[in-house]
């Protein structure tokens, strides 16, 4: 399995499939379709999908087996509150072998950033000012994940004052960002959404749907367009 840091020194976008499931049909789909990672979730109520996402006992299967069945990093969301973020949880993750987490900042335990196993994917919403997002990247982690679409505008078309935001994060981060799909981008959109900065754009349901065939189709689609950029 590569190293999800790595992903981030080539010059191509970083795909990430964020799965509406944790299903083993899902990661296939995403992985044949191109994924550079998968990211799954446990502890979560999912907005963009609709799905509750349970415990990490009642995922342990399907994450052992996406883990060792697959050759991209994997990833998971531990949690929608830092209550949820259970440090036995991280644990046995890391164990596993995945390879990194994804959360906001204000979900993510200040005792994570110390955990040496895991890369680690921290979010800011539309509530960060610029002065704090400068703040959090001094932190020890990774890869800055501007979630910063507010929930009402969710699946609407990307339009240029998301790329002024997009791109405003981008210079001020030192780190790579990557956008996640919370609005509906469209493979034509990319061009455009390169030019902001961001090194990595995550699928999830509000674009790719919730079937292995919808996921499937998208994730193909956004590999062909991103492989054709120069």
């Amino acid at each position: 399995m590569s190293d999800f840091r790595q992903l981030f020194q080539s010059s191509k976008m970083v795909l990430i499939a964020s799965l509406p499931a944790n299903r083993w049909e899902l990661v296939q789909a995403a992985v044949e379709g191109g994924a550079d990672a998968v990211k799954m979730h446990i502890n979560v109520a999912h907005r963009a999908s609709g799905t509750q996402f349970g415990t990490l006992d009642e995922n342990m299967d399907v994450l052992t087996r996406t883990v060792h069945g697959t050759s991209v990093p994997v990833g998971i969301v531990p949690g929608d509150a830092v209550e949820k973020v259970r440090k036995e949880d991280i644990v046995r993750l890391a164990q596993i072998g995945v390879g990194f987490v994804s959360l906001y900042a204000h979900h993510t335990p200040a005792w994570l950033l110390e955990e040496r196993r895991l890369a680690k994917m921290i979010a800011v919403d539309g509530s960060y000012s610029n002065d704090r997002v400068s703040d959090l990247l001094h932190l020890d982690f990774d890869v800055l994940e501007a979630s910063c679409v507010h929930p009402d505008q969710y699946g609407k078309p990307l339009n240029t004052s998301d790329l002024a935001a997009y791109a405003g994060l981008s210079r001020l981060s030192s780190k790579p960002v990557v956008v996640p799909t919370q609005k509906r981008i469209l493979p034509e959109d990319l061009g455009a959404l390169k030019k902001t900065g961001v090194k990595g754009l995550m699928v999830g349901a509000v674009v790719a749907g919730t079937s292995p065939d919808t996921f499937h189709e998208a994730i193909v689609q956004f590999r062909k367009t991103i492989d054709a950029m120069v």
